[in-house]
C-alpha cells in the first residue's frame, strides 16, 4: 500500500471512530434513533475498529520483529491502558475512549503475545491466506449460528469479545503487506473496480441487515451490525480503492493534511469520548444540527490534542504504541 493510501485509511479511521462511537455509544438530549441521517452515519462508520486492526497489522508487517520489539509493544499497550484507566477513575469528566476498553487491550495483548506465530505465518503466504479465509468463514458461521441458537452460551459472546474477529483483521493487514498480494491489488484497474463496488456493497448490506436482521437489532441494540463477516468485504474494498490514490493525484496541502491526521489515529480513538462528553455538558443538543456540530468539534479537538501530545517523546507514549 502506498503512503498516500495508508494515510487516507488512517484518517478515515479517525473520522469513523468519532462519528460511530459518539453517535452509537453515547447519549444526550437528542434522540438520534429516529433520525435517518444519524442512522446512516452510524452504519457507514461501523468500519472504524476493523480499519484500526488492519492498519496496525499492515504497519507491524513493515517492522523489525525481535523479542525487544514484541515486549515494547506489550509495554506500550499496557502503559496506555493503565494511565488512561487511572485517569478515568480519578477524574470524573474523563470517559474511557474506545481503545481503553478492556476487550480492545486484551485483543492487542493476545496478538503481540503470540506475534512470533504471526511472523511465521507472514513468511508463508499460502498458509496465511488460508488462515484468513478460515477465520472469515468461522466469523460468518458464528454470526449466523448466534441467530438460531440465542439461548446457547457458546454463541452468546458479545461482538467485541469475539477475539477471532480482530485477529482476522490484523492478519489481513499482514497479508496485504505481502509483496505478491500488494502487487495484485495495486493495479489501477483493481482500485477502480473497488471504488465502484463500494456504494453497491454498502447499499446491499444496508437493506440486507435492515430487513433480515431487523428483529435481532431491536433486541440487542444493533450490537450485531457488521460484527465479523459482512464488513470484511467493505474494509477490503475501501483499502484497495484508497491504495489506488497516487501521491501525485493529491494536491500538496491535502496530502500534508491527510498525513498529519493519519498520525493521530490512535490518539483520536483514546480521546474522543472525553471531548464529546465535555461538549454535551456545555452545548444543549436538541436538534440534528447541534448533534452534527458537536461531532465535528469532537473530531477537531481530538485531532488537535493528539497532535500536541505527539510533539513530546514523553506524552507521545500515552497515545501511541
Amino acid at each position: 500500500m502506498n503512503t498516500t493510501g495508508l494515510n487516507i485509511i488512517k484518517t478515515l479511521g479517525c473520522l469513523t471512530a468519532v462519528t460511530f462511537f459518539t453517535v452509537y455509544n453515547t447519549y444526550d438530549n437528542y434522540n438520534y434513533n429516529y433520525d435517518q441521517i444519524l442512522a446512516f452515519l452510524t452504519f457507514i462508520s461501523t468500519i472504524a475498529t476493523p480499519l484500526f486492526f488492519v492498519v496496525t497489522g499492515y504497519m507491524d508487517a513493515d517492522s523489525q520483529h525481535t523479542p525487544e520489539w514484541q515486549m515494547k509493544k506489550i509495554r506500550g499497550i499496557l502503559t496506555i491502558f493503565i494511565f488512561w484507566f487511572s485517569i478515568y477513575y480519578l477524574w470524573g469528566p474523563y470517559q474511557k475512549g474506545y481503545l481503553i476498553q478492556p476487550w480492545f487491550i486484551f485483543s492487542l495483548v493476545i496478538i503481540y503475545t503470540f506475534h512470533p506465530a504471526v511472523e511465521w505465518l507472514a513468511k508463508r503466504r499460502v498458509i496465511l491466506a488460508s488462515l484468513v479465509f478460515a477465520l472469515l468463514i468461522f466469523s460468518f458461521a458464528y454470526d449466523l449460528l448466534a441467530i438460531y441458537f440465542t439461548e446457547s452460551k457458546s454463541f452468546s459472546a458479545p461482538a467485541q469479545f469475539r477475539i477471532w474477529t480482530w485477529v482476522l483483521y490484523y492478519l489481513t493487514g499482514q497479508l496485504l503487506y505481502d509483496p505478491v498480494v500488494s502487487t495484485l491489488y495495486s493495479r489501477p484497474r483493481i482500485a477502480k473496480y473497488a471504488a465502484i463496488a463500494i456504494p453497491f456493497v454498502y447499499t446491499f448490506t444496508w437493506f440486507y441487515e435492515k430487513h433480515f436482521f431487523f428483529s435481532i437489532f431491536n433486541v440487542v441494540r444493533n450490537s450485531f451490525i457488521l460484527t465479523g463477516s459482512q464488513v470484511y468485504i467493505l474494509v477490503l474494498l475501501i483499502i484497495i480503492a484508497a491504495n489506488g490514490v497516487k501521491p501525485d493525484a493529491t494536491r500538496l496541502p491535502v496530502s500534508e493534511m491527510v498525513s498529519s491526521l493519519g498520525k493521530t489515529m490512535t490518539g483520536v480513538y483514546i480521546l474522543h469520548y472525553t471531548f464529546f462528553n465535555l461538549l454535551i455538558e456545555w452545548i444543549p443538543i436538541n436538534s440534528l444540527t447541534a448533534k452534527l456540530l458537536v461531532i465535528l468539534m469532537t473530531f477537531l479537538l481530538s485531532v488537535a490534542s493528539s497532535m500536541l501530545l505527539l510533539k513530546s517523546n514523553l506524552t507521545k507514549k500515552l497515545i501511541t504504541f
